[in-house]
Formats: C-alpha cells, sequence, structure tokens
C-alpha cells in the first residue's frame, strides 16, 4: 500500500477516534460534591429551593437522581401536548433553532420525533400531541445545559409552544439505534472511496511518467 493511502486511513481512524471520544456515554458519575455545586446553581438561577420545591419539578426529579448517577448516557422520553396557532408554531421553531446546537456541542441528539397516530391501549394518549426521545451523553451535560444562560433565554419560547410535556428518563436494554456504527460504517465507505480516488491517481500519474519517459523518434535519429 502506498504511502498516499496510508495517510488517508490513519487520518480517518484519528477522526472516528476523535468522535468515538467526543461522543462518550460511558464517563464518570457525579461525586456528592459536583452534585451539591450543580443544584446549588440552579436553585440561584431559578430562584427555588430544592427542598420546597413541588413534586414533579426538574428541581426536585434532578436532586433525586444525582446521587444514582453512573455517568453513562441515556435517554429523555418527552410526552409533549403542544399548543395551537401560528404564534405557537413560530416559538416552537424559534426554540428548536436554539437548543439543538447546545445538544450537540455535548454530544447529545433527538434520535426520536412522532405524532400520534391513534390508540391501541388506555386514554392517556389522547393527551398527548409528540413523542420526542433525545439522547443524553450523560447527566452532567444534561444539568450542564440547564444551566447554559443560552437554555434560560430559550425556556420562553418552550413554555410559548408547549400546553405541557412529561419527561422520564430511560436506559435502553435493547436498542437499535447504533450512532456509533452508523459513523464507522460511512467511515469505512470513505475510506473505500478515498483508496479508490487515490488508486486511480496514481495509475494516471505512473502512465504519465510512462509516456515522457519514452523516447521520440526525432530525438532518436537526430
Amino acid at each position: 500500500m502506498t504511502k498516499a493511502k496510508w495517510i488517508w486511513i490513519g487520518f480517518l481512524g484519528i477522526l472516528y477516534a476523535g468522535f468515538w471520544a467526543w461522543y462518550g456515554g460511558n464517563g464518570d458519575p457525579l461525586t456528592e460534591a459536583e452534585g451539591e455545586e450543580l443544584l446549588s446553581r440552579m436553585e440561584q438561577m431559578y430562584d427555588l429551593d430544592r427542598d420546597e420545591a413541588p413534586a414533579g419539578s426538574m428541581l426536585r426529579n434532578l436532586a433525586d437522581m444525582i446521587p444514582r448517577d453512573d455517568g453513562r448516557e441515556f435517554y429523555a422520553v418527552n410526552l409533549e401536548t403542544r399548543k395551537q396557532g401560528p404564534e405557537a408554531i413560530a416559538a416552537e421553531e424559534e426554540y428548536t433553532g436554539r437548543v439543538v446546537p447546545l445538544l450537540l456541542a455535548r454530544g447529545s441528539h433527538p434520535v426520536f420525533l412522532s405524532e400520534p397516530a391513534g390508540l391501541m391501549l388506555g386514554e392517556y394518549g389522547n393527551e398527548i400531541d409528540r413523542v420526542a426521545v433525545i439522547r443524553y451523553r450523560s447527566l452532567r451535560d444534561l444539568i450542564d445545559m440547564i444551566l447554559d444562560p443560552a437554555m434560560t433565554d430559550a425556556r420562553e419560547y418552550k413554555y410559548g409552544a408547549l400546553e405541557h410535556t412529561e419527561v422520564f428518563i430511560t436506559r435502553p436494554t435493547l436498542t437499535f439505534v447504533q450512532v456509533r456504527l452508523m459513523v464507522g460504517l460511512l467511515v469505512l465507505a470513505l475510506a473505500w472511496a478515498g483508496l479508490a480516488v487515490i488508486g486511480r491517481l496514481e495509475e494516471r500519474k505512473s502512465a504519465g511518467d510512462s509516456a515522457q519517459s519514452v523516447p521520440l523518434l526525432g530525438r532518436d535519429y537526430a
């Protein structure tokens, strides 16, 4: 294999290793001191006391989760009831435009977005307009995003778009959402395509060098 091909493979290998490290999902759990510091910042930012926060509030639920954190990735399942009208649609678009960059900056992203098509069992589904599943790299990343000033500014648009939302956190026992595998397959496809292109360029260069080395008849009989 030529030097150019090794350089191409090495470049893609480093690129994928960097992606793997950034995507994470198996980091260190929050320490007690770190969790306490983050909760105190949330209390100050939202002017709330965790002991007085209402049941079901984000501050109360996160305070319960921190001692059980394992540092791993998880999925937040959002059950949303949306507001109607052009103002709500505009607020939703603005909120999405602000939040998605905050997610991606922390190795997090939406993995599923769907609207109900009917009921199979029960009646609670009648109150749900949309289901959204978001992958978070860690609990640390989730809280860091909540504390981001840009997220604080985006809250008004979330309230302008949603009538009500319920969110619970889960770790899948079975999933076919394999982002690392999909990116790895993409890198392999790029590697194959790049090697093919490099090979053709090298063949053309070799053919050109061979043509230039053939002596001209005029020169042979000069």
